[in-house]
């Protein structure tokens, strides 16, 4: 008697969110290992340069074992520092200076070594509701990039059971909404000097392979010398950009226009956002020119070119910008300036493609863009001291810093933000056997210098 046949159950249909934490997890596995590989293979050859080094300078092998010795100690020294976890009682609370969808910003203190830094708390329960994990993620990755003048430092990165933090610089000349609510109108020169330094800091971005995509003057900080750095970018996008293909050659940009990864998300402060994110068609990079474009716009005329009371509102103005898009001739604008918000503001097709293009524009003429950091900015904010936060809104304490289960031992592991933990001194810190290298590697020079000067 032949047996039943037994129907297979159909297989359930897995739901973004699992798909999106099993990349996420997937993605920081590999990153780990590929690492870990790095740095084993960079350990290998390392410690052949050393002793290759240590038989140059004919050391004894007394010598040889102290100094081995001594980066052990060196190595283990960092192993401890780096289990060490970095929780929020590490440091002291100071003032609130900025509020939003997910959490707040605080000036705050390291209790350790007294740093006045910037400490964003974001709760877990909303960004995973709203599905923010990959724009978190982005954010962190960003941030812990390679030192950039234009981006915000980033010093650590850490979570406990209900929430995110990161905790960066601090800068406490405001940000250029603040300046812009004081000043309601800036000069054209000092449109051209925050205008000049964004298009640098935006083509930083860029050359990181990301899209800002929520650029507006709330995101744009201030240092105490009056230049400017990008935060917030919790809505950026990897957009897969070739940077050198790009400025360099014409041609070569549209064949990587093809191959690109388009973004399809709508995204960001529908004030400042450019029309084609509306239009669920794909838009690449240039969707923050646009929105420097209409920054530079508010800095000259005093509101947003598609200003309306609801949002919903100005988001049509956005989508059938050419019927709403004026330059009223009261702003009396130079043909330069106009000129140079109507390459910012207008069709994907024909916005400003290169920050090359960019600064060739007359409305730049005079501007020193490799000195540009370092010359004396047009409007130095009022600091009175390290933590003086009168640059910023005040905004009223609506619940405790601290979390009320201090001693509480958290959790396993949170799967949605897997890698997310950053200590900025032990990713820049030496190694013991690197350190010992540069040592050896001046001794040894020093050591040539003096016997070649015998026979001067």
């Amino acid at each position: 008697m032949a047996s039943p046949r037994i129907k297979p159950k159909p297989l359930e249909k897995i739901s973004s969110i699992t798909l999106t934490k099993a990349n996420a997890a997937k993605q920081y596995i590999e990153k780990k290992y590929n690492k870990l590989k790095e740095t084993e293979e960079e350990r290998k050859t390392e410690w052949e340069e050393l002793q290759k080094k240590m038989s140059e300078l004919q050391l004894t092998a007394t010598e040889q074992n102290l100094i081995k010795h001594e980066i052990m100690h060196k190595e283990a020294q960092n192993l401890r520092e780096q289990r060490q976890k970095v929780t929020v009682f590490d440091f002291e609370p100071i003032s609130i200076i900025g509020k939003g969808a997910f959490g707040e910003v605080r000036v705050v203190r390291h209790k350790k070594t007294r740093e006045i830094l910037a400490l964003k708390k974001m709760n877990k329960t909303e960004m995973i509701f709203k599905n923010q994990m990959q724009h978190i993620k982005a954010e962190r990755d960003i941030l812990a990039t390679a030192e950039n003048p234009w981006i915000v430092g980033l010093k650590y990165s850490f979570q406990d059971d209900s929430y995110l933090y990161l905790v960066m610089e601090y800068l406490p000349g405001g940000d250029l909404m603040n300046l812009l609510i004081k000043k309601s109108i800036l000069s054209e020169d000092e449109a051209r000097f925050y205008t000049a330094e964004m298009i640098l800091a935006v083509d930083s971005v860029h050359k990181l392979n990301y899209i800002h995509r929520d650029l507006k003057p709330d995101n744009i900080l201030i240092d105490r010398n009056g230049h400017i750095k990008l935060s917030d970018f919790g809505l950026s996008k990897n957009a897969e950009i070739y940077p050198n293909d790009y400025q360099k050659n014409v041609e070569r940009r549209a064949e990587i226009r093809k191959n690109r990864k388009l973004a399809y998300s709508t995204v960001g402060t529908p004030d400042y956002i450019a029309p084609e994110v509306f239009s669920k068609q794909g838009y690449d990079e240039t969707v923050d020119w646009w929105s420097i474009g209409v920054i530079l716009y508010e800095m000259l005329v005093g509101y947003p070119p598609f200003y309306a009371d609801k949002p919903v509102e100005t988001c049509h103005k956005v989508v059938s910008w050419q019927r709403h898009f004026v330059i009223p001739k009261e702003a009396r604008l130079t043909p330069q300036a106009q000129d140079l918000i109507r390459r910012l503001i207008a069709p994907a097709q024909d916005r400003a493609k290169s920050i090359d293009e960019l600064r060739a524009h007359p409305f730049f003429r005079g501007v020193e863009w490799e000195n540009l950091r370092n010359s004396r900015a047009l409007n130095v904010p009022v600091v009175r001291n390290e933590i003086d936060t009168s640059n910023f809104d005040k905004i009223e304490e609506t619940e405790p810093f601290y979390p009320a289960d201090k001693g509480k031992k958290q959790k396993k592991k949170d799967q949605n933000f897997v890698g997310f933990t950053f200590k900025k001194e032990l990713e820049r810190s030496k190694s013991g056997l690197s350190t010992a290298l540069a040592e050896l590697d001046t001794i040894r020079k020093n050591v040539l210098k003096n016997s070649n000067s015998r026979y001067l």
